[in-house]
């Protein structure tokens, strides 16, 4: 069993991180305009964790029902779930493009502590960067269907073609090279955007056996929405509780926010272990429950500690090996590079914690409770890191908010154990369809 953990895993482990480059690669061509376009897309980046977190409710529900489902031999209710999830993503695209004008700039206001500059960079950015949008939503039910039938390749070379895409098309857009017009921030927006777009081509080379297209919603379809919503809410309420701790960094200024942005980019490329390991542990967690195999869930969940715990050891030595002049690479303020320094070295102290619990959250959604893992995360991220956050900022700055990282990835490393050690995969156990 723990071949096949690893099996999963270190392909999703190519597609995150090459989707943690992009992200760099992005941030590298901003510095290069200002401190406030690096501010401000890094502001944006958190509109777009929350649109991630959204289409979560596609991700979790479909690899949940879908894993399940073949676990048990029922292909039937996996080409229903997928094709019907794949309406309904097509119809929330629509709904947020026709949205935007009525809300964008009035999230952008909030969060920058109402920097005018900031919110005008932010704009252009967030508006081009949405072109991308139909991909990041499509993607993220293809993507599951494949990981939940033990093809993890196609998913990860959709994020290689959009790298490559976009390792081309950002640093031209922005800066102008090879002779482009230079558009700053609106061109590494743009540029963001095609390279989702593209990735999509990746899927035509990787046919499945299964039928793909998409359905009128029903119950099946439904059903999907239901498992993915504390999948989804867990992320979203993460998602707004971390706008709540960023306020509290944008308190300290906009040396702060830059070195943040930084901190968090190069800290993204670092972690993507214990998302791969998470999916992989609700993957086989999944099947094993549809199998209504009560050891291989337990024997999946200890194959994802000791890899998240092993793997992101790994990433804290690495942050903190780095973090002296990791900062200077993205900016010629010292300033921002010696809070870039604290924020990589605070981190790493997290990263275990994070990694623990990130496997434990997956082997328990791919069981079927679902509803857990949303509250344990949501409790943790609001009353010991968001809430913590903006009380500590107003004392020590944003050294005191970024310490909350620490209390926030333990405290929800212990819970999840402890929720383990009570329940027992017999009574986490249930089949979801």
């Amino acid at each position: 069993m723990s071949s096949e953990v690893r099996r999963l895993a270190y392909p999703m482990l190519v597609g995150v991180i090459a989707d943690s480059i992009l992200s760099l690669i992005s941030l590298l061509a901003v510095s290069r305009l200002s401190k406030t376009a690096v501010a401000a897309t890094g502001l944006a980046s958190y509109l777009f964790l929350i649109i991630n977190a959204g289409s979560m409710i596609f991700t979790g529900g479909v690899m949940v029902v879908c894993s399940q489902a073949i676990g048990s031999g029922r292909r039937d209710i996996l080409e229903k779930a997928v094709g019907e999830t794949l309406t309904i993503a097509l119809i929330v695209t629509f709904v947020v493009f026709a949205s935007l004008p009525l809300w964008l700039k009035g999230y952008l206001y909030l969060v920058s502590q109402g920097n005018p500059e900031v919110v005008e960079a932010g704009y252009e950015y967030t508006y081009a960067r949405l072109l991308g949008l139909p991909a990041i939503l499509i993607n993220s039910v293809l993507g599951a269907v494949y990981r939940s039938l033990d093809r993890p390749w196609p998913p990860s070379i959709y994020s290689l073609v959009s790298l490559v895409v976009g390792a081309i098309l950002i640093p031209s857009l922005t800066l102008g090279l090879f002779g482009l017009q230079p558009l700053g921030v609106y061109g590494a927006g743009l540029a963001s955007g095609v390279a989702s777009l593209s990735g999509l081509f990746a899927y035509l080379f990787f046919p499945l056996n299964v039928s793909l297209r998409p359905r009128l919603p029903s119950t099946t379809g439904l059903r999907v929405l239901y498992v993915g919503l504390p999948i989804a809410s867990e992320r979203i309420v993460a998602s707004l509780a971390q706008n709540i701790y960023i306020n509290a960094v944008a308190r300290s200024g906009t040396n702060a926010l830059a070195a943040h942005n930084i901190g968090i980019t190069i800290e993204n490329l670092i972690i993507q272990p214990s998302f791969a390991v998470s999916t992989a542990t609700l993957i086989k967690t999944g099947q094993g429950t549809g199998r209504l195999d009560e050891n291989m869930t337990n024997n999946v969940l200890r194959e994802g500690v000791k890899l998240a715990t092993t793997w992101m050891g790994i990433a804290t030595m690495i942050l903190i090996a780095i973090s002296p002049f990791a900062g200077n690479f993205f900016t010629a303020d010292a300033d921002v590079a010696r809070l870039t320094t604290i924020y990589l070295v605070l981190a790493a102290i997290s990263e275990i914690g994070f990694g623990i619990s990130q496997a434990y959250f997956g082997a328990i959604r791919g069981m079927g409770s679902v509803w857990i893992p949303f509250i344990l995360s949501s409790f943790s991220v609001i009353f010991l890191r968001a809430l913590p956050a903006q009380l500590l900022s107003i004392y020590f700055g944003a050294v005191g908010a970024w310490v909350t990282q620490n209390t926030d990835m333990y405290g929800r490393a212990f819970l999840s154990y402890v929720v383990w050690k009570k329940l027992g995969a017999k009574k986490l156990m249930k089949r979801v369809y």
